[in-house]
């Protein structure tokens, strides 16, 4: 510090005005507006195809239960409750016809950002509302079908084609 003549001591405090505050808050929210929206996007894509990689995951994992158990799993997507359930008949089939017993494997929940657009059996028409089947057989085979996803960002979509012959799901980005 330093005395000026009068005795009179100036000290400037060290620290940061008002203004050059206000100006670094001011460009931080620029720069959170500008990316914000690319950041939305990211978020909505990884979802979807995280949803893709669980509907391909959900097969492989029907496919081995119905080898290793040599029992059919079936394979029951929800369109409008938004699930995927695995189950296996689990008993030998009866006089009647019917199977004895049944033994839920697996329930899934989509997530509430994602929405499951069609389901389409073979060469079946797509079902856009209720409950579809899918099986999967004791030899490593399954119905072909294909999932079509809808995305939060308009326009998206992934859809999931599920061979017969290996049962594995190859996804394919849509426009929608």
């Amino acid at each position: 510090m330093t005395t000026s003549a009068t005795g009179n001591r100036s000290a400037r405090r060290a620290g940061f005005s008002l203004i050059e505050l206000s100006i670094v808050v001011f460009i931080l929210a620029i720069v959170l507006a500008v990316s914000m929206p690319s950041f939305i996007r990211s978020y909505n894509a990884a979802t979807l195809n995280e949803t893709g990689r669980t509907v391909i995951t959900s097969c492989q994992f029907a496919k081995l239960n119905a080898v290793l158990r040599q029992q059919k799993v079936a394979f029951y997507i929800d369109l409008d409750k938004r699930t995927i359930s695995l189950t296996q008949f689990a008993g030998t089939n009866a006089p009647d016809g019917s199977d004895s017993s049944t033994v839920v494997l697996k329930t899934i929940e989509i997530s509430p950002r994602i929405g499951v657009s069609s389901v389409q059996i073979g060469d079946q028409p797509a079902e856009q509302r209720g409950q579809v089947e899918a099986t999967f057989y004791p030899n490593g085979t399954c119905d072909a079908f294909t999932v079509t996803l809808r995305g939060a960002e308009k326009g998206s979509g992934l859809a999931i084609m599920v061979d017969p012959v290996t049962c594995r799901g190859m996804p394919w980005v849509v426009k929608l």
